[in-house]
Parts: structure tokens; C-alpha cells; sequence
């Protein structure tokens, strides 16, 4: 995903943004809601929608554009690797997709982004050479011949064709199938799957005609295999009957989702074997199936399920957190939190366990009727009410612990549980809409660890205003401050005591609003409202992500 990127000297008013830089300009506007009224693609899943647009569309390129405050600009791109080689041999060593990424285009403009982002209605344009395109002298410069625009989820993702062999030729604006994007973002970010396949009924045989692997799944598998070989590469090899009762014509048949949780019994048992492949997920969509999995190591570890579990509490109000790993059939505790407010409620009444302490031991059948079980088998939610009222295995522990409720939600590896407790130390639900307000993009979490992050803080729409929901800081740097100052100060305890307006021109309001990445490279020395506590704490580079819920903040704290 392309970022705005801001360097000490620029502002954080977002005018006509540069290839990966972003200029001030004196007078923002203020950006409007998208047509379509979506959340923006981000992360893995705006990587494969515009990868798979391409595969089903025959395209050579495909661009994602965002509203930056009134300018439409590139988020994202994606060029074939066909396109890429023939681009090779004419002596190119850019494409017309990356040299777009420099453009910005008024969002109430008159050309085919704009319109298409202000109608919410596709358009093709069969001659670029005719068309009344800002970019049709950088088109002929590659040789772009059709183009097409179609509103997508927060923005226009734009596709198109060229003169050569590497891509289709279209007589009309290409019928493509809608990938589900909940579904995908479900998956990649928060379910930890590494790939994502669309199959197709072509003459009686379902057929791969998209797919999909993470870059860190790719980087992993050459590394561990010494080639460039993946699951769904392969899967690409393969053509299943669709009158047979595998589980893709079954989902195409029945409309209903098959979640595979026992690889042993497909056609590519062999395959997903080879490639570690633990389970796998068959969502139904029209004029196909899509399917996605996840690999038998991915698992919440370290950094990433510490930050899961606290924050999970964070934007619950629960108590308590547990992270339940599948091992060799088998839920066992790989690791819980308590909130400080339930230890010192614990601590008043005189118990000296708590629940989640307690649990530490259970093992739980993965084929049991229980709500672990079933979460992690289903792979959807399970909530609880009343834990009183449950058929839990631990519900007399539970309630002698004064649990109240419960739910059950299944992550990467496994299933993360969480509850409320009689009292004051936690809040009351009253349905699972309470207990999930907000869901964090463990995709982008795991890449903010794997960078180095020493903090996360995760702003929430609160009226007109963007306000702490949740946040974490590393074990090591709180050790870090605490022996460089007395005061148990942080960046991140600070930060979370302010207030941002959803109309300003800092990086939270900019990044939720263009559904684009905004990354400080210094912050300190930078306009941010926060540039002095960023000196203070010796934080350098900051990233601001948004995600379904709001903005995932990250970044680095140096010890000085």
C-alpha cells in the first residue's frame, strides 16, 4: 500500500501529492464522503482485489484512487507480471500504473475518476487516444489502450488494457465478479489467511481464474522451499467437477460457507499438506466461489498477542482476555491479560485468582460443543449473555469468579475470549454489538511489530472527534522509560489523553478520511499537534493506518 509520506518540513495539508511525497497547500478542503459510503480498501485486501480484478478482467493494470481532501489519488497499484516483462523488453523501466501514482485529480472534476467517483457508476472508455483523459499523453507514451472505472468500497479502482499479447481486448466494459471484501479482509487481516482463490464454473469444471498470496507468505515459502511455488499457484493446476461433492461445488450449489478445518479429506490434501496449509474457508459469490486459508504456523505470538488481548479489552470494556491456541486437536491457553481495574477489583474482594488465571490448564477438544470449540470450527463469533446460563466447561468457575458475559472470537491459530464481570471494573453488554465495537487489523498489527513498533494506539470516531480506544506499549519500552524517568510517562499515555477533530488536517483526520496510509518520517521536528511529545519520548518515524473502525496509529520510541 502507497503511503503519503510527510518529511520534517511539510505540513500535514494534503494538496497534489508527488510519487510518495505529499505538498502543503494553503487552503485544504475538506474531503466528503464517498459515493459509495464504504469503508477504503487497505493492507492485503486492496492488494488482492486489484491483483484479481486483473485475472478476471484480463487487465494489465489495475489503480485503487482515494479522496485526499478534494484530490483523488493513487492508494495503490498493482501491474501484471506479463505486463511487466513486455514493458521490459520496450526498455521501460516504470509503467503507466506507477507514473499515475503522481497525479492528483479534483474530486469534482469532469474527468472519467472523478465521475465515476461522484456518480458511483462505472465507465469505460474503448480509445484513450480519443478520450478527454488528464493522463492521455502518459497512456500513449505505454500504449494503453482501454480503460475502465468501477466505484469500489472508499474510492474508483481503474483498470486497463494495452497494445501487446499481455492483455485482453474488451468491445465493452468487462463483466468481472465482486469479491466479497469483508469476507477478504475478514481473512487476510483479521483470520491471519495467507492466500485467496476465486474458483469459476467454466463447461462443468470449477477452475482458479484469480488468486492471491500475501507477501509475507510468499517471502516465508522462498525461503523455507528455495523456489517460488504457493498454494494457490498450484491450485491453478487443478479442475474440480462441478456436479461432484467437493467442497467448492457444494458451496456454488448450496449458497452457504464451508469452513474445512480437516484438509486431510480434499482433493489437494496433498497440496495443502505441502504448503502447510491448516484451514480453509469457502465463501459462496455470485458467479463463483471464493476461497481463502490459513497455514498450521500462523498463530498470535509475542508482541502481536500481547497488543491483541489488551487492546481487545481496551475497545470492549472487558475484563479479561484469553488467547486459546489450537495444538495437535487440542484449545489450550498460549496467553491472557487482566485490565488494572480488574486486579484492583479482584484485590478489594479478597480473591486472589483470577478467572483467566484459573483457566490456565483446560484443555479443550477442538470437536467439543463448547464456545471455543465452536468458534474456532465455525469460525464466526459465539457470544454469551450469561456465563450462568452456559454450557461451559468452566461456568461454575466462571461464576464463582463473577463472570457475567462472554465472547468467543476466532483469530489467526485459534480463539481469542473475552468477558465482563459483576461489578463496576468492567462494562455491561447487552448483545454482541456491545462486545465487538471495534475490530483491530491484526494483519497491519503484525507488520507494525515485524517493523520494530514499540506502540499502538487505536483512535475511534467519537462525534465529531477522533479519541483513544485502545492502546499498547511494549514491555521493553516502558522498562526503557522507566529507567530514564520516575514518572511512568509515556508518548503513548499521553497521547491517549487528547482529542483530534474529524474535520482537522492532522495525520488521523487525513488518514481516515482518504482511507490512505500517512507516515511522519520525523516526528518530532514535524507540524503535528503532537511534535513535542514525540521530542519529549524521542519518537521518530509514525504511521497512521486506517482500518474499518477508525485509525491504527504505530510507532518507534528510541532510548536516547
Amino acid at each position: 500500500m502507497l503511503a503519503l509520506v510527510f518529511s520534517s518540513t511539510q505540513g500535514l495539508n494534503v494538496g497534489t501529492p508527488a510519487l510518495m511525497h505529499a505538498a502543503p497547500h494553503s487552503s485544504p478542503i475538506v474531503a466528503r464522503a464517498s459515493p459509495l459510503n464504504m469503508v477504503a480498501m487497505t493492507g492485503d485486501t486492496l492488494a488482492a482485489s486489484l491483483k484479481m480484478r486483473c485475472d478476471t478482467s484480463g487487465a494489465g493494470y489495475a489503480i485503487y484512487w482515494c479522496n485526499v481532501d478534494g484530490q483523488l489519488v493513487v492508494a495503490s497499484d498493482y501491474v501484471t507480471e506479463e505486463r511487466k516483462a513486455e514493458l521490459a523488453k520496450k526498455g521501460f523501466d516504470k509503467s503507466f500504473a506507477e507514473e499515475s501514482e503522481a497525479f492528483a485529480l479534483s474530486a469534482t472534476a469532469d474527468g472519467p475518476v472523478a465521475t465515476c467517483y461522484k456518480t458511483g457508476e462505472p465507465v469505460f472508455v474503448e480509445d484513450v487516444a480519443t478520450s478527454q483523459m488528464k493522463r492521455k499523453a502518459l497512456a500513449a507514451k505505454y500504449g494503453i489502450g482501454q480503460v475502465a472505472w468501477v466505484p469500489m468500497e472508499g474510492g474508483v479502482m481503474e483498470f486497463g488494457t494495452s497494445v501487446g499479447d499481455s492483455t485482453a481486448t474488451w468491445d465493452e466494459l468487462p463483466k468481472c465478479p465482486t469479491m466479497p471484501k469483508e469476507e477478504m479482509r475478514k481473512g487476510l487481516e483479521n483470520l491471519g489467511a495467507s492466500y485467496c482463490l476465486f474458483w469459476q464454473n467454466k463447461n462443468m469444471e470449477f477452475r482458479v481464474v484469480a488468486d492471491y498470496t500475501t507477501e509475507s507468505r510468499k517471502e516465508a515459502l522462498a525461503q523455507y522451499r528455495g523456489d517460488d511455488k504457493t498454494f494457490a499457484a498450484e491450485s491453478r493446476k487443478i479442475m474440480l467437477p462441478a456436479r461432484g461433492d467437493g467442497p467448492v461445488a457444494t458451496t456454488a450449489r448450496t449458497g452457504e460457507e464451508c469452513v474445512i478445518s480437516d484438509v486431510s479429506t480434499m482433493k489437494r490434501s496433498k497440496l495443502a499438506k505441502e504448503f502447510g496449509i491448516a484451514k480453509i474457508h469457502l465463501v459462496p459469490v455470485d458467479g463463483g466461489v471464493l476461497e481463502y486459508g490459513t497455514p498450521s504456523q500462523d498463530y498470535l505470538r509475542g508482541q502481536l498477542m500481547k497488543a491483541s488481548l489488551k487492546m481487545r479489552c481496551d475497545t470492549s470494556g472487558a475484563g479479561y482476555a484469553i488467547y486459546w491456541k489450537e495444538t495437535f486437536g487440542k484449545m489450550t491457553i498460549a496467553g491472557s491479560y487482566l485490565t488494572p481495574a480488574s486486579k484492583e477489583g479482584l484485590k478489594e474482594a479478597g480473591v486472589e485468582m483470577s478467572f483467566a488465571e484459573a483457566s490456565y490448564g483446560v484443555k479443550l477438544e477442538v470437536d467439543g460443543e463448547g464456545p471455543v470449540a465452536l468458534a474456532y470450527r465455525s469460525q464466526e463469533p459465539v457470544y454469551i449473555q450469561d456465563a450462568a446460563a452456559s454450557n461451559m466447561k468452566r461456568k461454575d468457575l466462571a461464576v464463582e469468579c463473577g463472570i457475567k458475559s462472554l465472547c468467543f472470537v476466532p483469530v489467526a491459530g485459534g480463539v481469542m475470549e473475552y468477558g465482563t464481570s459483576v461489578g463496576r471494573a468492567t462494562s455491561t453488554w447487552s448483545s454482541m454489538d456491545d462486545a465487538r465495537t471495534a475490530i483491530m487489523p491484526k494483519a497491519e498489527m503484525k507488520r507494525a511489530f515485524e517493523g520494530g513498533a514499540t506502540h499502538m494506539i487505536f483512535w475511534k470516531p467519537d462525534g465529531d472527534e477522533y479519541v483513544s480506544g485502545a492502546s499498547y506499549l511494549t514491555t521493553e519500552r516502558e522498562r526503557a522509560l522507566l529507567s530514564l524517568r520516575s514518572d511512568g510517562k509515556s508518548y503513548t499515555s499521553e497521547s491517549i489523553k487528547m482529542s483530534f477533530p474529524k474535520d482537522g488536517d492532522g495525520p488521523i483526520a487525513i488518514a481516515a478520511r482518504s482511507g490512505k496510509e500517512v507516515v511522519i518520517e520525523d516526528a518530532a521536528n514535524s507540524k503535528m499537534k503532537r511534535a513535542a511529545l514525540a521530542q519529549e519520548f524521542n519518537i521518530g518515524n509514525l504511521h497512521f493506518v486506517p482500518c474499518r473502525d477508525g485509525v491504527l496509529e504505530y510507532g518507534r520510541g528510541e532510548t536516547k
